[in-house]
This record gives C-alpha cells, structure tokens and sequence, in this order.
C-alpha cells in the first residue's frame, strides 16, 4: 500500500485534530449556556406571579389590618374627657404596644416613645370654635403629679385639633414616673372649653388587658408573597444586568487563581467562595436597604432620590475599580500595564473581597437607578408596616431568590473540568473580558445610562 503525500498526511492530522475539537467547543458552549439558564432560573417569577397586584394586594392588607388594631386597642385605650362646654374632648393614651400594633416605629422614633409617654388629644366642636392655643396637661399617677415635656399640634383650629402631648418616663432622679406597681394614671387637661376654664379628666386603671393581636401583617406566606412580587416586578431589568457582572466576575476571579495552567482542587473551593462572597455582598446591600426602607420609609426614599447623582457616580467609580483590580491580577492584555496599590492584592489575595465589594457596588448603583419605583412598591407594605426587621426580612428573602440560582450555577461551573482548563488555558482573554464588561456596566452607572440597557434587556423578554 502506498504511502500517502506528507503533505496530504498532515492535512487529515489537522482536520482530525479540529474533528476532537468541535465536540470539546459544544460541549464547552452547553455548559455555560446550562450555567447562564441556571443563574437565570429566578426569571420564572416574573411569567408565574403578577409582582404590582401582589404588592398591592399586601399593601392593602397591611393596611386593613393596622386600621383594625387602631380600632382594637382604642376599645381599650380610649378615654372621652367629659365637661361642661360645646367641645367633645377625647384621649388615647399611647403606649409602647400601641406603637407597636397600631402605628409605626417612625412616629415612635420621632416622639422618643422610648423615654416618654405619649398622649393623643382630640378636641372637636361642631358650634363656634376651639380655643386658641393648645391645653394645659398635668399627668396624675395615684397622686403623683408631673408637667408636661412638650405638647405639638396646631394653635389655630376651627373644628377639629389632634395634638401629641409627652411625659418623660423618668424623674430628673431617674426613679419611673409610672412604678410597676401603678394602680391608676390621670390626665388632666384645661383649655377654656368653657367659661369657667373648667379642667377636664381622663383615668385609665393599671394594669391594662390588651386584647390579642393575630400577627397576620407579618405572616411568613405575605413575606414570601412580597418578595416574591418584588422579583417579579420592579428589580427584574437590574438583575438581569447583575447575571452579566456575576458571571464576568465567577470567571475572571477563577481565571485569576488558575494562572500557571493547572487545575488543582483547592480551585474549585476557590470558585465556589468567590461565589459566596459575590452574593453575600448582594444579600448585605439589599438585606440593609430593606431595614432603612423599614425604618425610615419615605424619608429614605426621599435619600436616594436626592443623592442618586452622588451615589450612582460613587458606586460606578467603585465597580470600574474593581474590574480594573480584576484585570491587572488575571494579566489581561493592556489592563494589567496600569499599577494597582500593592496593599489591595495582600489584604484580598483571594478574591473574595473584591467579589463581595462589586456585587455591592453594583446593587448600589441597580437601587439608586430605581429608587424610585423599587421604594414606592416596597413602601405600600413595609411602609404602611414601618418596620425595619420586617423590611431586611422581606429583602434577605428577596435576595435569597437571585442567590440561590447563583450558588448552584456555581456550584455546576465548578465541577465542570472541561471548562477549567480551558479557563486555565485562556486566563488572560478571560480576564480581559470580564474585566472589560465589569468596567463597562461601572461606565454606564457613572454616566446615569442604566435605563438604556434595562430599555433593550426588559421587553426583549416580554416582561415590559
């Protein structure tokens, strides 16, 4: 049998090699596209629950119910301070369970309910007008009499005046205004609502029965509710933008640790905890933003609204630093010429801050460009609530939705040896894209063009 051309020979030797690796390329290709689909997988949220009805549906339940403790404990908290004159004169007295059922720790936090007693005043007359100026109020616990700390409302009303009178819980030496062992507190008030300037009297007995409230504002099943109607809502079009920055930053970080072409199993560890600190900076930001949305509710809003030029501009500058710092350490072409501080790369040799510090600066950026909407469908529960533990709540269960499907792809990407070494084999092409895409999303946060991508990414998906 002839022997073939060495030429000819050497022809079927590469066209057999390009054979092998065909199968190596779509075998890679289906891996990252079963990776991308896996980091995506909280995308069903959006097809299966109509996000706005559901955080409608639970604003308008949290504020059924709130409207319905108000109405519980003024059975039992209401006091009408009878005398003569055409004025109808009525007290609630405030108290630390009332606040904490009925009202919300924002108008607690802002009238010290901690320090003071706080009590409701409702004046209304229906035949001339009320008084100028607001009552004089003494307090009377079994006896004892105490001046009131600060009384505010309106001096100039006409029919109606509500006003919030306060009593430090305290003495100037410190011993309780109203002991444990309180048989009856008094509030005497006076205000010419007739002639004779005649003072008016409201007792409550102590101890108080309280009835029972359900707990169904803060059910576990409205929680979920809400997240999950916040992920099927507003934030959509920003994660999908942080899929891309997490997977640029999965595999530059990784790309980084496999410089030297081997694939040793510490790697996949390495991988996997880059991971973890990617998404604990995630949950970290949102988890905090939904207590200070919580807590402060609009005044938080109004924060972000007024600063979002600032914090766009700082968070961007923050993940263009990182994805420079990710380019110099993976030696990608031209990025790693540029000189980083020495100290950066020995407090992180890892990775693993860097990671944790671009998903914050990221979310950052994602929570100002929607401040707007992301706070108005949050502040219809967790504002009506006002609670900042149920509002980390809400976020921590939010984020754990995105961080779930991240952990698992990272998980599969790890485990996965094909891609390994070709990460190993391309670390600094791999570094210099991901490097490049987490600049470019830094760009488009500090030039304020979040929007646009959002614009092109949502309806493309048939969710805008």
């Amino acid at each position: 049998m002839a022997a073939l051309p060495a030429d000819v020979a050497a022809s079927e030797q590469i066209s057999d090699a390009e054979r092998r690796k065909r199968p190596r390329f779509l075998a890679l290709a289906l891996v990252l596209l079963a990776t991308l689909a896996l980091t995506s997988s909280w995308l069903v949220f959006p097809y299966f629950f109509e996000g706005k009805k559901i955080l409608q549906n639970a604003g308008a339940e949290v504020a059924a119910e709130r409207s319905a403790q108000h109405r519980t404990l003024s059975s039992v908290l209401l006091r009408v301070a009878d005398g003569p004159g055409e004025a109808v004169v009525e007290v609630l007295f405030a108290t630390s369970e009332y606040f904490e059922r009925a009202s919300s720790p924002r108008v607690a936090a802002k009238y010290a309910t901690d320090d003071n007693y706080i009590f409701i005043v409702s004046e209304t007359v229906h035949v001339g007008e009320l008084p100028v100026g607001l009552p004089n109020a003494e307090l009377v616990v079994d006896g004892a009499r105490y001046r009131a700390a600060d009384a505010e409302g309106p001096d100039f009303a006409d029919h109606h005046r509500s006003i919030f009178i306060s009593f430090a819980k305290r003495t100037e030496t410190g011993a309780p205004v109203i002991p444990d062992d309180a048989r009856r507190v008094e509030l005497s008030l006076s205000n010419g609502w007739d002639e004779d300037n005649t003072p008016r009297t409201a007792l409550w007995d102590l101890p108080i029965n309280y009835p029972e409230g359900d707990g169904s504002v803060t059910s576990p099943m409205l929680v979920m509710a809400l997240a999950a109607g916040l992920l099927s809502a507003t934030l959509t079009p920003c994660l999908l933008q942080l899929i891309v920055v997490y997977m640029a930053t999965l595999t530059g970080l990784s790309a980084e640790q496999l410089r030297g072409g081997e694939v040793p199993a510490a790697v996949r560890k390495r991988m996997l905890a880059i991971a973890v600190a990617f998404v604990v900076g995630v949950t970290f930001f949102y988890t905090s933003a939904g207590a200070l949305i919580g807590y402060a509710g609009k005044s938080a809003q109004l924060v972000f609204d007024t600063y979002s030029r600032e914090l766009a501009l700082g968070s961007g500058m923050l993940v263009i630093l990182m994805g420079l710092w990710m380019g110099v350490q993976t030696r990608a072409p031209l990025i790693c010429k540029i000189p980083m501080p020495g100290t950066m790369a020995r407090v992180d040799r890892g990775g693993y801050l860097r990671s944790g510090l671009m998903a914050v600066g990221f979310s950052l950026g994602c929570m100002v460009c929607f401040s707007g909407s992301i706070m108005a469908l949050l502040f219809i529960y967790v504002g009506v609530l006002g609670s900042a533990a149920v509002g980390a709540f809400i976020l921590f269960v939010f984020s754990m939705g995105v961080a779930i499907p991240f952990l698992a792809a990272a998980f599969f990407l790890s485990r996965t040896f094909s891609v390994m070494q070709w990460v190993s084999r391309y670390t600094p092409q791999i570094g210099l894209v991901s490097a490049t895409v987490i600049i470019g999303f830094g760009v488009i946060l500090v030039l304020d063009q979040f929007h646009t991508v959002s614009d092109l990414i949502y309806p493309w998906l048939g969710l805008g």
